[in-house]
């Protein structure tokens, strides 16, 4: 039990906590962001308005209202996540015995948690990591909804309590009701609340309330045991040092485009036909000259009569212009890769490089971040093993390897690798037409430098190579004969011609 205040101080604490959390501008933003990850963005909110003809303030509801969102949001995000991690996270060491630990724990889950912090990161500014001991004592980690998670933190910074609530329903005297689950997690123990009807109180509905980290029942008497980590069981990913997410730069723009391009999809929807101006005929009021623009594409009109045909031209080439600037802005300050580009054609592996150097840079904003939350990991990991295991493994030399696939011209590659071999075959040409003037070693040296290779190794094998040539010149025979001595070969040989 908390050793500084009761439960019901407690409760009214993490009312207030609650309240105030799901409130708050940084969650609004959050909710924001997810949304426009999900396709769900302002331009659906969009409403047409006019006076009518007493002054009032009206809604139109007969002129086209197009609603239509481009996912650039969600694009820059997926970008963002898979070009950082398209290729699994390595850990690699040399003690001996700990890298096939390792990869037990690195597995397609531990995987698939980074890339949920990741994107959830970039939607929602920041993203936690949770981990347990299951059963068998084993480590397991899972991503954390920072949309429903408070962290508290001591004088120094230090996280060292959390709020984690989810919305749901509950039948109470036959009623559903709306309730918010809460769990209170400190460095020991985690408390179940539930909060209804304006109140917050411990969910009697948990057999161990508070319980321990980690639980354990005596099946002969049946008492349950607990023990807590000692620490918190979370970890946090931040998106950027300032915590926003990667909606704030580009949202307006991403307003601006869906704007023009839903106007003109209204534009070319309400005036692709002329409209007919009768002379002589009484007039429409407002109502019914929207409602015959869109239908009959006819406007009635008093005057001496007569038929005009009128034709209204779209600003189309303006409006493709804006959509075009406000889509190289969208890319250029989301730091993204624009795909439709193509130039003139000439995709170098230079072009493709300077392509993603904006996302380039953006990923390595986060990937700081990342490598630290991993090593923390890891080291909990390690941890783990050693209690598992019964060994003493270190992190002293653990190195974490985070490769990026970049697209490349396999022809522009050929010819750089031609040219490479052409450039080295002319240079050990050189050397070994100055080998003359030169010492062994000297062209050893030179020589090895252009392939790339250790001379040492090299003057090495010369030598075992040159010993392994001396002694197949030593005539193989029998056990037990005498070997032949060598100039008496020739004479043994025409001593058997003349034996025949």
């Amino acid at each position: 039990m908390l050793q500084t205040e009761n439960i019901y101080d407690l409760s009214a604490r993490i009312k207030r906590l609650v309240n105030a959390d799901r409130y708050s501008p940084a969650k609004s933003a959050m909710r924001q962001a997810m949304a426009y990850y999900k396709g769900r963005h302002d331009i659906y909110d969009y409403r047409l308005y006019y006076f009518d003809n007493n002054d009032r303030l009206q809604e139109e509801k007969y002129r086209s209202n197009t609603k239509i969102a481009h996912g650039f949001f969600t694009e820059l995000v997926d970008q963002k996540v898979q070009y950082l991690l398209s290729n699994p996270v390595e850990v690699t060491t040399q003690q001996e015995g700990l890298q096939e630990y390792l990869d037990d724990y690195l597995d397609e889950d531990f995987q698939l948690m980074l890339q949920e912090l990741v994107e959830g990161a970039s939607q929602k500014a920041v993203e936690y990591a949770f981990w347990r001991l299951d059963a068998s004592g084993r480590l397991v980690f899972r991503s954390a909804d920072a949309l429903s998670f408070i962290p508290i933190y001591d004088d120094n910074a230090q996280m060292v309590q959390a709020i984690y609530y989810v919305d749901d329903e509950i039948v109470k005297s036959g009623q559903k009701k709306s309730v918010i689950r809460i769990q209170f997690w400190t460095e020991e123990q985690v408390f179940y609340f539930i909060y209804l009807d304006d109140k917050v109180e411990l969910d009697t509905d948990v057999a161990v309330n508070p319980a321990y980290h980690r639980l354990v029942k005596n099946e002969k008497t049946g008492e349950v045991l607990g023990k807590g980590y000692g620490r918190l069981p979370f970890f946090v990913l931040e998106n950027n040092r300032q915590k926003t997410t990667d909606l704030l730069p580009i949202k307006d723009l991403i307003d601006d485009y869906d704007l023009m391009a839903c106007a003109l999809s209204n534009n070319l929807i309400d005036f692709d036909h002329p409209i007919y101006a009768v002379r002589g005929y009484n007039g429409d009021n407002l109502d019914k000259l929207t409602i015959n623009l869109k239908t009959r594409k006819t406007v009635g009109v008093s005057d001496a009569g007569g038929i005009d045909v009128k034709t209204v031209d779209i600003p189309i080439e303006a409006r493709k212009e804006k959509l075009l600037i406000d889509k190289e802005a969208i890319y250029k300050f989301g730091m993204g890769f624009d795909s439709s580009q193509v130039g003139d054609g000439n995709v170098t592996n230079v072009v493709i490089k300077s392509r993603y150097s904006l996302l380039d840079l953006k990923c390595n904003k986060i990937e700081i971040r990342l490598r630290k939350l991993i090593k923390q990991m890891v080291e909990l990991i390690v941890e783990n093993i050693n209690v598992l295991h019964d060994k003493s493994y270190d992190t002293s030399d653990i190195e974490i390897a985070i490769v990026r696939d970049v697209m490349a011209n396999e022809v522009d590659n050929a010819n750089m690798a031609k040219t490479e071999a052409d450039t080295k075959q002319v240079a050990v040409q050189t050397i070994l037409d100055a080998s003359s003037k030169l010492d062994q070693r000297t062209v050893l040296n030179l020589l090895a430098e252009v392939l790339e290779i250790d001379p040492d190794e090299v003057e090495k094998a010369l030598e075992e190579e040159g010993y392994t040539s001396d002694f197949a010149k030593e005539t193989e025979v029998e056990d037990g004969a005498e070997p032949v001595p060598e100039g008496n070969r020739e004479a043994l040989d025409l001593g058997g011609e003349a034996g025949q």
